[in-house]
């Protein structure tokens, strides 16, 4: 479940896109490993079951009972997921500004600087050492500019693996009843090419998950109204 939640550019566009593409690119090939995988498993258990001969499955009369989700669909219709989107752009909005602010407040600096110094308002050795206060500052927009773009880029993984783990830990919940052996995931550009809409559950596993995520947002209201 690898979709990013936030797809705007972060601080320094090309860094942090960058750096996303390589986290994407992992995750994705790691999916792609472990679905080849499954389909191996499986091609292997027919293969044994038409074959007549070796273990013919688990201990379920010999039967997978497989199901898959369409994560797209989940990353769409997941009311936590429109929730998160929300919440980090505000952050990158509070982020932006913040550096905005400094990029202004430097700038206002460098020009009243420039305007005394055309005035001959200054001598020599003030214009040194307000060059050079200048100069420091200047480096330190560029740092404050890395700092702030790999906040957001933190910010945005430990929010998408929140929302991933949520959905994770939900399946494994709804399956200690469903019982099934394997629950595959389909998206956009993902391993699986075609599967049996038979054996979709996505809507059942999003009704849930808001369900879920619906009850713990009124919980605080709760709360505060006990108190």
């Amino acid at each position: 479940m690898d979709e990013t939640l936030e797809k705007t550019p972060s601080l320094t566009e090309n860094k942090a896109l960058k750096q996303d593409n390589r986290v994407v690119t992992a995750l994705s090939a790691a999916v792609i490993g472990i679905l080849l995988a499954l389909a191996a498993l499986i091609i292997a258990f027919s293969g044994n079951k038409s074959a007549g001969s070796g273990p013919v499955g688990p201990a379920n009369n010999g039967n997978l009972n497989i199901a898959w989700v369409n994560t797209d669909t989940i990353w769409e219709q997941y009311n936590f997921v429109t929730d998160v989107k929300a919440e980090l752009a505000t952050f990158e909005t509070n982020l932006q500004d913040h550096y905005t602010a400094s990029v202004t407040a430097f700038q206002n600096e460098y020009n009243a600087y420039i305007k005394k110094a055309s005035a001959y308002q200054l001598s020599l050795d003030e214009q040194k050492k307000t060059e050079e206060k200048l100069a420091q500052k200047q480096q330190a927009l560029q740092e404050l500019d890395a700092q702030l773009s790999q906040q957001l880029l933190d910010e945005k993984t430990a929010r998408n693996m929140e929302v991933h783990d949520s959905i994770v830990n939900f399946i494994a919940r709804f399956n200690k009843d469903h019982k099934y052996s394997l629950i595959l995931e389909r998206s956009y550009g993902g391993g699986i090419l075609w599967a049996d809409s038979t054996m979709e559950i996505t809507n059942e596993i999003v009704k849930g998950l808001n369900k879920e995520y619906g009850a713990i947002k009124k919980e605080p209201a709760t709360t505060e109204k006990k108190d």
